[in-house]
């Protein structure tokens, strides 16, 4: 009778452990904290004058900012799309997209991803530092991207995706970056900054690139206070 009270009782402090261990992993499992609450507008607070740039309205259409997938919970809960012109002509494409939860499910998609989803081809990637400085002094990264649509046309984006107060430079970053937040009991807020134009014949790429980069940088110190933590941080 000792022998299989015994056994029933450690049976009982192992499932009660089991059980805590549960209850502990469900808690780490699925994080509750939000790093941004009362998010500004952007449309209404992103400038449509931004130095010699005004927004140009009725603009072409712009590569989504999705891959083309269907999803119940989408990744965004701004999203932004604008032209802009200057006195030269230049015109300048924006798009924005801030999501207050990113989850390893459900999260920003990245430009090299969505461009070959809507017919594009990837000519090129490459690593970039935009001439941005931030509250704390990190440099803001991100990428350039060439792209070549169906008809042989070139598109030159810029872009850095920020994830809480990293910058993701590839979607294995990340994940990694979403899985530590969680693990801390977070979900991270996040967003894309592209920008973009079409590449005129005889255009100077790196000419176009650093315009596009500067531009961005003006938007973000154009945009006021409460907006630019969601740029940038």
């Amino acid at each position: 009778m000792k022998s299989s009270s015994s056994s029933t009782l450690l049976r009982s402090v192992i499932i009660s452990v089991i059980l805590g261990a549960s209850a502990v992993a469900a808690m780490i499992a699925t994080p509750s904290v939000h790093e941004i609450q009362n998010a500004a507008d952007l449309e209404k607070t992103v400038p449509r004058q931004i130095g010699p740039w005004r927004e140009l309205p009725n603009p072409r259409v712009q590569v989504s900012l999705s891959t083309g997938e269907t999803t119940y919970d989408q990744p965004y809960d701004q999203s932004v799309m604008r032209t802009y012109v200057d006195d030269a002509g230049h015109m300048i494409q924006v798009a924005l997209a801030w999501g207050k939860r990113q989850r390893q499910e459900v999260k920003i998609h990245r430009p090299e991803l969505c461009y070959p989803a809507q017919g594009f081809a990837v000519e090129s990637l490459t690593d970039v530092t935009f001439p941005l400085n931030t509250p704390d002094g990190q440099p803001v990264t991100g990428k350039r991207l060439m792209a070549k649509d169906r008809n042989g046309n070139l598109e030159a984006v810029s872009y850095w995706i920020r994830l809480g107060s990293t910058y993701s430079g590839n979607a294995w970053e990340t994940r990694l970056h979403i899985l530590k937040e969680g693990l801390s009991g977070r979900i991270t807020d996040g967003v894309l900054v592209r920008v973009s134009q079409r590449v005129v014949p005889g255009t100077k790429l790196e000419d176009l690139f650093q315009r596009q980069e500067q531009f961005a940088a003006a938007m973000v110190s154009a945009s006021p206070a409460e907006t630019r933590p969601l740029l940038v941080r």
